[in-house]
């Protein structure tokens, strides 16, 4: 049985969708059965970063309402044939039936190794009704004292609602900044937020490139690449290092 992993973040622009994109790129390109879900009903955008945009003829809603079979609302994607997707709605208006995706997502989980499920941003309904689904719950913050802020609120109120395996993802990292006291550095913001850490990501101009393009980053010849790569094999259960750029002095 494979495993439902929601991802999350207190505030919008922290990167959550990039990393549900690329976490369901480097889990496919490792041979992995993956399918992402977009659960942010109204403002969908992981259907662009998949490359995958105007692809679906149905949607997340037209599933758990019954409106078309599960295996018609799932789209392929064009070049890693075990990476699979749902797109969301378009209906900000609407209201997902959290059992019905909770039985979505077990069904699923029957089928593939892993369910990826990007949730809105905040801690509304539509971020419970994500929860609700999970097996696993990865937190999104950048270094900034707002994100940072906002993730310690979220992470308190994934451990108030249910018992869930929980961790953190620092997004956008820049050396530079925290070693000039601009931005707080990691035990910093692992201490704030309370969370074990699952892996550090630089940031990086090639990612808005690429994400804008649907395409997956050059392995193997970029720090972000193999961040994204080692958070992965982390999910695998692999113990791996934190990504070289960390490591590097410069």
């Amino acid at each position: 049985m494979g495993t439902v992993i929601s991802i999350v973040s207190g505030k919008g622009g922290v990167g959550k969708t990039t990393l549900c994109a690329n976490l369901a790129f480097s889990l496919a390109l490792e041979g992995h059965t993956v399918i992402a879900i977009d659960g942010d009903l109204g403002l969908r955008n992981l259907d662009i970063l998949l490359g995958l945009e105007s692809k679906a003829p149905y949607d997340l809603l037209d599933i758990l309402e019954d409106r078309c079979p599960v295996s018609q609302g799932i789209v392929v994607h064009d070049t890693l044939p075990s990476l699979h997707f749902i797109p969301g709605s378009e209906d900000y208006a609407a209201r997902i039936d959290r059992r019905a995706l909770r039985r979505l997502c077990h069904w699923l989980a029957d089928h593939y190794e892993y369910v990826l499920i990007d949730a809105p941003a905040g801690v509304g309904e539509g971020f419970r009704d994500v929860l609700f689904c999970a097996q696993r719950c990865i937190v999104v913050s950048t270094p900034d004292l707002t994100a940072v802020r906002d993730a310690g609120k979220t992470a308190a109120i994934i451990a108030g609602l249910r018992p869930i395996r929980t961790e953190l993802v620092i997004n956008k990292v820049r050396k530079q900044m925290i070693r000039k006291g601009y931005l707080q550095n990691v035990d910093q913001v692992m201490d704030s937020v309370s969370l074990p850490l699952l892996g550090l990501v630089p940031h990086d101009d090639e990612v808005v490139i690429y994400s804008n393009g649907g395409g997956i980053l050059p392995q193997n010849r970029s720090d972000t690449a193999e961040a994204f790569k080692n958070i992965a094999k982390r999910l695998e259960g692999t113990d791996i290092p934190l990504a070289p750029f960390w490591r590097k002095k410069k």
